[in-house]
């Protein structure tokens, strides 16, 4: 906490494991002045209780096990808050494509892809977020009347009920439909 009387972070993470300290160094943190404008993001089980989690003032939620693409994914989600410019490594489109989540192989959540690239996707959903051990993403590719379905990953969720995921063990031909899909579009020329 002297830290940060003393200078500004436009960042701060903290880990789940970590709970007590965790909940106290945010409690802290939503007190101190310089603390109010930090980002927080919390590093966590996929089975933790979001809306405890967000009630703490998190902004973003990393799940684990941590990867490279997850922290790449969940930090690149969170940089606009944080005052940077958002940039890609993949083509990315915004989309508004309805979409279904088979959560744990058994709960059908009706979602909406907000942005879609080969190797990933931003959604939104209007419920709250149920604890996760696999995902499968199914839609129609807009203008091609071609379903796609591919199994995902979750890595990041923030405040506003959005999600990413990352596609994982992608049929070829899902990654090719929707790059052949994305490449069609006026923008991407």
């Amino acid at each position: 906490m002297e830290k940060f009387a003393l200078q500004k972070f436009h960042g701060v993470i903290v880990d789940d494991q970590d709970g007590p300290c965790a909940a106290l160094l945010l409690k802290d943190l939503q007190a101190s002045v310089s603390g109010k404008k930090s980002v927080i993001i919390a590093l966590a089980k996929a089975d933790v209780s979001l809306h405890v989690v967000f009630g703490a003032g998190i902004h973003l939620v990393i799940y684990k096990p941590l990867t490279h693409d997850k922290l790449r994914n969940g930090l690149r989600a969170i940089r606009p808050l944080m005052g940077k410019q958002q940039h890609r490594g993949s083509l990315r489109v915004k989309v508004d494509i309805a979409a279904n989540l088979i959560v744990n192989d058994t709960e059908s959540i009706p979602v909406k892809i907000l942005d879609l690239s080969s190797g990933g996707a931003a959604l939104s959903l209007s419920r709250t977020w149920p604890a996760v051990k696999s995902l499968n993403l199914s839609f129609a590719l807009p203008g091609s009347g071609t379903m796609v379905t591919t199994d995902a990953e979750l890595v990041w969720t923030n405040v506003w009920g959005n999600l990413g995921i990352a596609f994982v063990n992608a049929d070829p031909a899902f990654t090719q439909s929707v790059s052949r899909w994305m490449k069609a579009l006026p923008a991407a020329k």
